[in-house]
């Protein structure tokens, strides 16, 4: 996902829970919460920041030889 998918997603994402610029001080902090997890999500799915190296990704290398 480059750089422009990434806003859109984003935008997208904080539309689907009725956060703008113009409600942020009205804003509920679930909706906050849920907006701040999608982006560092992503921004750690990136290697951005520590975390998880892939949304969602639980699965792991498996051993060689096998």
């Amino acid at each position: 996902m480059d750089d422009n998918a990434l806003a859109r997603y984003l935008a997208r994402q904080a539309q689907a829970l009725g956060l703008d610029l113009r409600t942020l001080d009205c804003a509920g902090p679930e909706a906050l919460r849920a907006f701040a997890e999608a982006s560092l999500q992503e921004l750690s799915a990136r290697g951005l920041l520590s975390g998880e190296e892939a949304v969602g990704c639980w699965s792991a290398p498996r051993f060689s030889g096998h």
